[in-house]
């Protein structure tokens, strides 16, 4: 269906291309015969329209959208009747008409239906552009003082501004060419939109409220205790902002949020990776049907090549997660003199840690960490979507690993760790008070590893390197202009989103660089897939908030 799409956004272009030219004289004597007068040039102007819808249509055929197949069927066969009395274009009409049928034969191919509240979303959206439109014509004709000419009636001025919107002219004109010329432009510009608008909002998929009851939730929990230990950010499939779908067999389980219209889940799928294909397949079905993007982020190579084999998907690696192994990390060893320097300086002035399990947490000890944590993070919006929990000392969380830091026994930073398995942690969130000293985040993951370390833990995840190997390799001897133009760029960025910073700043504690990927169907997915991520990451806009059954104190 992705031909059909590509064929009608070139019909419509093809349409709004012809329009611009006026078809031989003969053509327009002999429709005016049998029309009435001036009706080429009603038709050329609803051909415009027509194409300039079938253009927005075809982005909802390509996402197998019902109400968008309907739509294009219906114009398809205005576009046939305007094709010929515009000018007798029989080429153009014959294509629109070989299209509907080809459409109408491959009807069952369109099965993604909009939602109810979509199709309300778009019934306001043409209430409110009719309203203004019809605003914006009594302005532009009743604010001239004395400018327009001919009867002027209340109803030859609605006639007016109902032609104007398709460009034609009414019985009430201005005498003003300035004024006439502002009118004739303003009107058709708002007609085309008022009827573009609302299609374009009925096409856009209507993300779902997130659906994880506590069953599934319960069952997510067992799957991680189980298979947990595979992949370091399982354990924040449990965001209270995603929903989950499962394998047939329930063995395995994927979890997601929609966000532009594209569906990301996040890491690996959970639970057995026999079970994988079965769930990939349910989810990308489950995409198919609501005309959502299928998308991976972030999941590793293993589950990577499973997504690109299962679903015929691209791959495409977007960074390094940074992997601590406690038995390697030495505080003494002359690689890690950068953290050792810091540690040591930020302890002469009197700093503290203290690292502890949230199940051993006090009431009055939640209160005051989250309390801390809404006062330092201040009006910054809370990121995080693959590597982010997003609530802090949940008392519903017995196992996360809370580090605190102090100075003359007041707080002065946060970090909180998700389990890894049984035997690692997973880095979730870092807060500092803006009193901190430098160092703090150096001295506050020395003592998690001094932590780990003592209770036998192996493996740490601090966090998620973007285009890591990018800035590694673009700043050696040797790297090529590409390489070096492809840093430059990522470096200008880093001003904004903070990537360069972020990945020297864990470099120094020599983790190993675990290569994530993003899956995804097409690269011209791509524009689509990058704004909608950062969007669920709330790099741009605001991070989707939800009622939890079960929350922390605060």
């Amino acid at each position: 269906m992705t031909l059909a799409a590509r064929v009608v956004l070139i019909l419509g272009l093809v349409g709004i291309a012809s329009s611009a030219f006026r078809p031989f004289h003969a053509r327009v004597r002999l429709i005016e015969s049998i029309f009435p007068d001036g009706w080429p040039n009603f038709a050329t102007a609803g051909a415009i329209i027509v194409s300039a819808l079938l253009i927005v249509l075809s982005f909802g055929l390509a996402r197998r959208n019902r109400a968008a197949y309907l739509l294009t069927q219906l114009f398809l066969l205005v576009s046939v009747g305007l094709d010929l009395t515009k000018g007798l274009y029989f080429g153009e009409a014959a294509l629109a008409l070989g299209l509907n049928i080809f459409l109408f034969w491959n009807r069952n191919e369109f099965y993604a239906k909009p939602v109810r509240k979509v199709m309300s979303r778009a019934l306001i959206v043409f209430l409110q552009m009719t309203t203004l439109t019809i605003g914006v014509g009594l302005l532009l004709i009743l604010a001239p003082d004395k400018l327009f000419g001919g009867e002027v009636s209340s109803i030859n001025i609605f006639e007016t501004i109902a032609r104007g919107l398709i460009g034609l002219s009414g019985p009430v004109y201005f005498v003003s060419n300035h004024e006439q010329s502002v009118f004739n432009l303003a009107m058709p510009s708002l007609g085309l939109l008022t009827i573009i608008m609302p299609i374009f909002s009925l096409l856009q998929p209507s993300p779902p409220k997130p659906r994880m009851s506590i069953e599934d939730e319960d069952s997510l929990r067992e799957l991680l205790k189980e298979f947990g230990a595979r992949d370091s950010v399982g354990y924040f499939a449990l965001r209270e902002d995603k929903s989950v779908i499962w394998s047939n067999t329930k063995k395995a389980a994927i979890t997601y949020r929609v966000v532009g219209g594209c569906a990301l889940a996040s890491g690996d799928p959970i639970g057995n990776p026999d079970a994988w294909p079965k769930v990939i397949h349910a989810f990308i079905e489950l995409c198919l049907q609501n005309g959502w993007i299928p998308v991976a982020v972030g999941c590793s190579e293993e589950a990577g090549q499973i997504w690109v084999r299962e679903g015929k998907m691209d791959s495409l690696e977007i960074g390094d997660e940074a992997i601590v192994h406690v038995n390697e990390y030495d505080l003494e060893n002359p690689h890690y003199r950068n953290v050792r320097y810091l540690v040591r300086k930020i302890l002469k002035q009197n700093y503290t840690t203290r690292v502890e399990r949230s199940s051993d947490l006090t009431d009055e000890m939640r209160t005051v960490l989250i309390e801390n944590s809404k006062l330092w993070r201040g009006d910054v919006t809370e990121r995080g979507f693959m590597m982010g929990l997003g609530r802090i000392a949940d008392n519903n969380e017995p196992d996360l690993v809370i580090v605190t830091a102090y100075q003359d026994g007041e707080m002065r930073g946060i970090l909180q760790y998700v389990p890894w398995g049984d035997k690692d942690l997973s880095l979730d969130l870092i807060r500092r008070s803006p009193k901190s000293d430098s160092g703090l985040s150096e001295l506050m993951i020395n003592a998690t590893v001094n932590y780990a370390r003592q209770h036998g833990l192996t493996r740490i995840s601090l966090n998620f390197a973007v285009f890591r190997s990018t800035f590694e390799r673009g700043s050696r001897l040797g790297a090529g202009p590409i390489l070096k133009s492809w840093r430059s760029l990522l470096i200008f960025f880093s001003r904004f989103v903070q990537m360069e910073s972020l990945y020297r700043f864990t470099a120094k504690f020599r983790p190993e660089w675990l290569p994530r990927y993003i899956i995804f169907p097409a690269n011209s997915n791509l524009p689509k897939i990058g704004l909608a991520t950062l969007r669920a990451e709330a790099f741009i806009g605001t991070r989707l908030t939800t009622s939890r059954k079960n929350t922390s104190l605060g």
